[in-house]
C-alpha cells in the first residue's frame, strides 16, 4: 500500500512563489510537485495572489474620505450600550454647618434665616448644597466641584417618588456647574446628580 507523502510546508510555497527558494532538478520538492496535485495547485495560487499585489497601482482613499465614511457609519449604527455604562456612586456627608456651635455672643435663633451648607464626597468628586427655607418652601442650590461637562440634578420625595405623584423637580447644570432646584415642601427628598457618564446620588435630605 503506498503511504500518503508528506506535503511541502506553507512557508516553502512562499518562498517558491516569491523565488526566494527555486526547486532544482533532482530536489524533493520538485519530484514532490510532479506527484502532488495540492502541492502545485497551493503554489500556482500563490504565484497568482504575489503576482496581483505586484501589479497593484491602487491607491489609499484620502483621509478625510475615510472619517466621513467612518462617523456616516457610526451615526447609522450608534453604540447602544454605550448608555448601559453609567457609573453609579453613593455621596458621603462630609460637612453640615448645622452642627457647627454657634459663635460667642450669637444666640442661636439669629442663624435660622441662613442656608445650611453640606458638603458631600463622591470618589474624585464633591458636590457643594445649600438648603434655604422660604414662604414656597425649600430652595436647593449648589455646585459640582471637580471634573464637570454639564450634567442635570434630580430631586423626588422618598416616600412616593416624583414617578409616582410625590413631589419632585429638576435643574440643568450651567457653565460653572451650578444650580439651583424649584422650591419643593418640607419632607423626606432623595437627589441625583447625572454628570458625565456618573449618576451620584444623594440618598436622604430632611428638609423641615
Amino acid at each position: 500500500m503506498r503511504m500518503t507523502p508528506n506535503h511541502i510546508s506553507f512557508e516553502r510555497l512562499a518562498e517558491m512563489a516569491e523565488g526566494r527558494f527555486t526547486a532544482a532538478a533532482g530536489q524533493p520538492e520538485t519530484a514532490h510537485l510532479a506527484d502532488c496535485r495540492r502541492c502545485a495547485d497551493e503554489l500556482a495560487r500563490l504565484e497568482r495572489t504575489i503576482q496581483l499585489m505586484r501589479a497593484d497601482t491602487s491607491t489609499d482613499a484620502p483621509r478625510d474620505v475615510l472619517s466621513q465614511t467612518v462617523q456616516m457609519f457610526r451615526a447609522r449604527f450608534p453604540r447602544r450600550e454605550a448608555a448601559s455604562l453609567v457609573k453609579r456612586v453613593m455621596a458621603a456627608l462630609t460637612f453640615d454647618s448645622a452642627q457647627l456651635a454657634p459663635a460667642f455672643g450669637v444666640r442661636s435663633g439669629a442663624q435660622t434665616a441662613e442656608a445650611r451648607q453640606l458638603l458631600f464626597s463622591a470618589g474624585e468628586t464633591d458636590v457643594d448644597l445649600r438648603l434655604a427655607s422660604g414662604d414656597s418652601g425649600w430652595t436647593i442650590s449648589g455646585q459640582i466641584l471637580g471634573e464637570c461637562e454639564g450634567g442635570r440634578v434630580e430631586i423626588e420625595s422618598v416616600a412616593g417618588g416624583a414617578a409616582a405623584g410625590g413631589e419632585g423637580a429638576r435643574a440643568d447644570l450651567n457653565e460653572l456647574c451650578e444650580f439651583t432646584l424649584p422650591p419643593v415642601p418640607s419632607g423626606s427628598y432623595k437627589l441625583r446628580l447625572h454628570i458625565n457618564d456618573m449618576e451620584v446620588e444623594v440618598p436622604e435630605l430632611q428638609l423641615r
